[in-house]
């Protein structure tokens, strides 16, 4: 499953990149569905973290990449010096973080040059451990290019780390 986290009056960002790394997703042979089209805008916002993870696993979802758009600035009071120490709980607790830390798209203040990235994180339902991670370099909004180049490139260095592998796609032929 895909999940966007953006902060923004409407989820247009949010659809494109749910719908895109989906889209790229299923191309390379995984089940993958959009959290949006799955569960609504609102669907998974109210609910803890063990009602989140219950809700997913019973849902047949065993993985989740995460897209988030980070504020440097708010993101340096939610990091600890256990982060490097202790990787798996770091991420795990930042998942939860991000609604504290991401750039809000509807500021018309957020203007500095350089103060917000993008940041991905593949998450294993089925042993609780990061996968992956990926950030964009930063770049102040609004930047429309930087977020069509991030998630495109999301899957691409998933493939080439050996994070995800082409799938045997099965056609069906007809009778």
């Amino acid at each position: 499953m895909t999940v966007g986290v953006i902060k923004d009056d409407n989820d247009s960002i949010r659809i494109r990149m749910e719908k895109s790394i989906t889209a790229d997703l299923k191309g390379i042979g995984y089940e993958a569905v959009s959290a949006l089209e799955e569960f609504g805008p609102k669907g998974l916002a109210n609910l803890d973290q063990q009602e989140t993870y219950l809700k997913l696993c019973n849902e047949g979802i065993d993985a989740v990449i995460i897209v988030a758009l980070i504020d440097k600035t708010k993101e340096k009071q939610f990091r600890t010096q256990r982060s490097y120490a202790y990787a798996e709980t770091y991420y795990y607790n930042r998942i939860w973080n991000y609604r504290n830390i991401q750039a809000d798209l509807v500021d018309k203040n957020f203007t500095v040059t350089g103060t917000c990235f993008w940041e991905a994180i593949l998450f294993n339902l089925s042993t609780l451990e990061t996968e992956c991670t990926i950030q964009s370099k930063s770049f102040s909004l609004p930047e429309d290019k930087i977020a069509n180049q991030f998630e495109k490139q999301i899957v691409k260095k998933m493939i080439e780390e050996k994070i995800l592998k082409k799938q045997n796609i099965t056609k069906l032929k007809p009778f």
